[in-house]
């Protein structure tokens, strides 16, 4: 019998070649796609195993089509063996890792003698396949019930809620660099040939792309480069002259605070508290180690970029807000200056969570897209390549990222704040199916 004829298929060829219908064997062979020698033997066996084709109605019982046991050595993928390979598999992480040899030798300690490539082929018929691992952010129990409480304060949002949000955030692009893992076309003898070799270098450059977006609206685009020696002088003059106005102000509030502090205390012990002008009390300090610090961000991007582009959306929409992540540059607390003295409002984000930020997915798609004819080989033509994929990115793209946030707050809730979840608009995605090799051979029927 043909391996492929299963219970259903038997079923019909018995059917068909019954008296009542009658049909030759050819004819069968022609729609079922069976040889006709195994038409005929599947008919005869059916009535072997008791089968009566002249009595009507017909009735076909499962011994009539069941198939005959196999002859040869009994099969090792038992259900029982099955379960203890998903059982090694699935128990931890470290088990997640282990080749099919190690799955097989963990058999053999518990009395089960089975091969390395047997492990394989029930792994890869249980559609499992070695991949690399799902990358998501590692999360506290203080991050998971910040994320719980986020949710549950939005989960009442609709789409039309979420509109009215500016999503920001900078991503770093390193020149040189390819997204992702590919391969190439070449024979053994090849490789060392230059076009076959991928090059490291040391010391890659990079630079900050800064972007934002709202659900009707793509905003402006800014590449931070380097701070000149100038401009670092420049900032210090500015922050000093900013600080000579702000040290009254901060020491006024907070000697009222110390007052109504120390209200009551009589003698209290130890030292009266003395005013002094540090980060901790409101002065305004550079960070030393370089990059994009708050200063760099109000001065570059807030004031010049992103409060215009708040200020065109609130002409639309009242109530749009700005986005912003929990960064040091973003989180400073002279920004919320900023945003009162324009009168635009600002949320803060949850701490290490992309998933709620809709245009995290735009990193990816646009480091995907600029290195698709490899990677830039130098700053300009990076910048270059970015702003105009930037330039060209869809709207149609921004607002089905957007969208995505309405089921990301569901999956959050359900996991009581984690992120192990496949992110997305929950639409079913095909995959394909495993094709294995099949092995043909005599069947008994």
């Amino acid at each position: 019998m043909a391996p492929n004829t299963d219970s259903c298929t038997r079923t019909l060829i018995v059917t068909l070649k019954s008296p009542p219908v009658g049909k030759s064997t050819s004819q069968i062979s022609e729609l079922t796609g069976v040889n006709p020698r195994t038409v005929d033997r599947i008919y005869s066996r059916a009535i072997a195993a008791g089968f009566e084709p002249n009595v009507l109605p017909l009735k076909i019982l499962p011994h009539h089509v069941q198939d005959a046991p196999r002859s040869g050595r009994p099969a090792k993928q038992t259900e029982e063996v099955k379960e203890q390979i998903f059982q090694q598999v699935r128990r931890d992480r470290h088990g997640r890792e282990k080749t099919c040899a190690d799955v097989a030798g963990g058999l053999s300690l518990k009395g089960v003698e089975i091969s390395a490539s047997t492990v394989w082929r029930v792994l890869r018929e249980a559609g499992y396949k070695k991949t690399k691992p799902t990358r998501k952010p590692g999360l506290t129990q203080e991050m998971r019930s910040a994320r719980l409480k986020w949710a549950i304060d939005h989960r009442d949002w609709t789409l039309e809620d979420w509109k009215n949000v500016i999503w920001t955030d900078e991503t770093s692009v390193v020149i040189n660099h390819r997204r992702g893992g590919y391969r190439i076309w070449r024979r053994a003898d090849e490789r060392v040939v230059k076009s076959c070799i991928r090059e490291r270098w040391k010391g890659y450059s990079e630079f900050m792309f800064w972007g934002c977006f709202s659900y009707d609206k793509k905003g402006p685009c800014h590449v931070y480069q380097p701070e000149t020696k100038a401009e670092r002088e420049d900032a210090a003059r500015k922050i000093e002259q900013l600080n000579a106005e702000l040290e009254p102000l901060q020491r006024e509030e907070w000697e009222l605070l110390e007052s109504m502090r120390r209200t009551g205390l009589r003698n209290k012990p130890g030292r009266k508290p003395q005013w002094r002008w540090t980060e901790k009390t409101g002065k305004l300090v550079r960070t030393s180690g370089g990059g994009v610090d708050w200063w760099r961000y109000q001065t570059c991007v807030l004031i010049p970029k992103l409060i215009p582009f708040a200020k065109e959306c609130l002409q639309d929409r009242p109530q749009t807000v700005v986005m912003e992540d929990k960064a040091p540059a973003h989180a400073h607390h002279y920004q919320s200056t900023i945003y009162s003295l324009y009168e635009v409002e600002r949320l803060l984000w949850c701490g290490n969570s992309p998933d709620c930020n809709c245009i995290e997915p735009c990193w990816f798609y646009m480091k995907r897209e600029t290195t698709k004819k490899g990677a830039p080989q130098s700053r300009a033509e990076a910048v270059r390549i970015w702003q105009n994929c930037w330039r060209d990115l869809s709207q149609l793209k921004i607002q089905a990222w957007i969208e995505r946030i309405l089921v990301h707050i569901q999956k959050i809730i359900k996991l009581q704040g984690g992120n192990e979840y496949i992110e997305g608009r929950d639409k079913p995605r095909l995959r394909r199916p495993y094709v294995g090799w099949i092995i043909l051979g005599r069947q008994n029927f």
